[in-house]
């Protein structure tokens, strides 16, 4: 007998996931319902409807089935009960956290954020009377000192961009659950092959889908998954906002998702030879990877994640300047500012992810000039660490 869909493995799941079975004759491929309204054949059943007595597809900022597959499919590989889709990573963290806080409420957050995330936390929420604390990605425990009858929730990546800093979210969301507070967790790095924080106790899961997800370099896209009730809230703002997943954009990160498994396996075994091969690189400073013995987190990483990831950060002793020569010189790595996808990719965070941080912000959230974020790609692991060879060689 066939296994419930959340029990099914992850390949499985990335494959078939929110996908119904077909009757002869029907499509393979799941198709893009490429419109704006549907009809109604009678009034009693739009009225239906209205009343809240029959589902119905009425307008595509509200519903639509290829958004609808791409959302369920999310939302079984993160096991979670419910999941809906966005036009981008920032629309779902901004519509999620908007949805959740209102003016007066506060937010604990760890220093350590995708730079963009950062600036909405301390710039655009205080416009709407929301403050965020901060604490330090290995202090989650410092929390319990910021934490007020005002505190809705704890917020925070694992790994951390761009530094792969490690949130120990036993700890932390221990302290949420203590305190009646919700925790949203960016797991973009990580994807939901690699953990699953939902299991773990977290409650909401927030995917920049442009990345892993998709894979291909070819959409912008943003997921949360949570429980009904909460992304029902989530998706009335949704709604409001119209920050919607167009259906092709949706078609799109359902094809991306059918390999999603496949490409993090590769992902993970590819970037830790190179991690290892860089760490014995006499011009490379330092080698931030959760999966190297070395990695300050390694013990807690290793306790949470079943694979490390493909993203990793190097620091060279040249700072901006040898960075950018380096990154220059690759020939194999495209110099981008995106990550997840199935080509490696580099950037330099002070130009791109984190650019708009002041020097103290940059400084607590431990990004120097020198760094460069990686993200391994898919490709034979000997041809990308030849490529770091012959571009750390110009040094």
């Amino acid at each position: 007998m066939l296994k419930k869909p959340e029990k099914l493995g992850y390949s499985t799941r990335c494959i078939h996931g929110g996908e119904t079975a077909r009757a002869t004759g029907d499509p393979v491929a799941i198709p893009i319902y490429q419109t704006s309204a549907y009809s109604f054949e009678k009034m009693e059943a739009l009225e239906a409807y209205v009343r809240g007595e029959k589902e119905a597809y009425v307008y595509t900022r509200g519903e639509n089935p290829t958004q609808e597959v791409a959302s369920t499919k999310i939302a079984l590989l993160e096991k979670g009960e419910a999941g809906c889709v966005f036009s981008s990573g920032m629309a779902a963290i901004t519509t999620t956290i908007l949805s959740l806080c209102s003016k007066g409420d506060e937010i604990i957050s760890t220093t350590s954020l995708y730079g963009a995330t950062y600036t909405f936390f301390e710039t655009t929420l205080r416009k709407f009377g929301i403050q965020t604390r901060f604490v330090e990605p290995e202090e989650v425990e410092k929390a319990s000192d910021h934490i007020s009858e005002k505190t809705k929730l704890f917020y925070f990546e694992t790994p951390t961009n761009p530094t792969l800093r490690i949130v120990d979210m036993d700890k932390a969301i221990a302290i949420a659950q203590e305190n009646n507070l919700e925790i949203v967790l960016d797991n973009t790095f990580a994807t939901p092959i690699n953990q699953t924080p939902l299991e773990r106790g977290a409650d909401i899961v927030i995917h920049s889908a442009t990345k892993y997800l998709s894979g291909h370099s070819d959409l912008i896209a943003g997921a949360v998954v949570g429980d009904k009730s909460t992304i029902m809230e989530i998706t009335q703002t949704l709604k409001t906002f119209g920050g919607i997943l167009d259906p092709f954009g949706a078609y799109l990160l359902i094809r991306g998702l059918k390999t999603l498994a496949l490409r993090v396996e590769r992902q993970n075994a590819n970037a830790m030879k190179i991690a290892q091969f860089l760490q014995e690189h006499p011009k490379v400073k330092a080698v931030h990877y959760p999966g190297l013995e070395t990695h300050p987190q390694h013990k807690i990483a290793r306790s949470q994640m079943r694979g490390f990831g493909g993203m990793l950060c190097i620091e060279l002793e040249g700072g901006l300047k040898e960075a950018s020569e380096v990154l220059e010189a690759f020939q194999l790595i495209y110099r981008a500012a995106s990550l997840g996808d199935v080509q490696s990719l580099a950037s330099i965070p002070v130009l791109t992810s984190h650019y708009y941080l002041t020097a103290e912000e940059l400084k607590k959230a431990r990004v120097t000039p020198g760094m460069i974020r990686v993200s391994i790609g898919i490709e034979d692991d000997e041809d990308l660490i030849c490529d770091f060879d012959q571009a750390l060689s110009i040094l």
